[in-house]
């Protein structure tokens, strides 16, 4: 008596086709954990440079602002209202939400007392309240003089 060796070919198909299954539910979790990570990147950016710029608005006793653009998915730092070229970390004072380590994450909208630009004078105090939204749910809210900000996730 032969002992058959290896498996059939409807075995080896059923395999196949569990591996595969199991591969496509594993690639969309990983899509859905990156996309929350690239969007906690982008809230991560945005309020630091809300705080950098305050800084630099006191360090060199400047106005200054942020305009948010939700065409180009992008926002510009401004210093006596012309253009920061040279700020840190920025495309020639634009900083990009649309490619990159933020690819897939959208300013959805800003709603900054009815404009889309921050104002912070000299002394570092934002100018008026505000929010800021990211991909339809991601929301940045910051306060007035203190600039302090909130983030709500759904």
């Amino acid at each position: 008596m032969q002992r058959p060796r290896g498996f059939t070919l409807i075995e080896l198909i059923i395999v196949i086709v569990l591996l595969g299954l199991l591969a496509l539910v594993a690639s969309t979790r990983v899509q859905d954990t990156s996309l929350n990570v690239r969007i906690s990147a982008a809230i991560n950016q945005i309020t630091s440079d809300l705080e950098q710029v305050k800084t630099l608005a006191l360090a060199h006793h400047k106005n200054m602002s942020l305009t948010f653009n939700v065409s180009t998915e992008a926002y510009s730092i401004h210093k006596n209202g012309t253009l920061m070229t040279d700020y840190p970390g920025s495309n020639s004072g634009t900083i990009d939400l649309s490619q990159g380590t933020f690819t897939g994450v959208n300013i959805t909208s800003t709603n900054i007392n009815g404009s889309n630009v921050i104002n912070i004078d000299k002394w570092g105090n934002v100018l008026n309240n505000g929010t800021i939204t990211l991909n339809d749910a991601h929301t940045i809210t910051f306060k007035k003089l203190t600039g302090h900000w909130e983030v709500s996730h759904p």
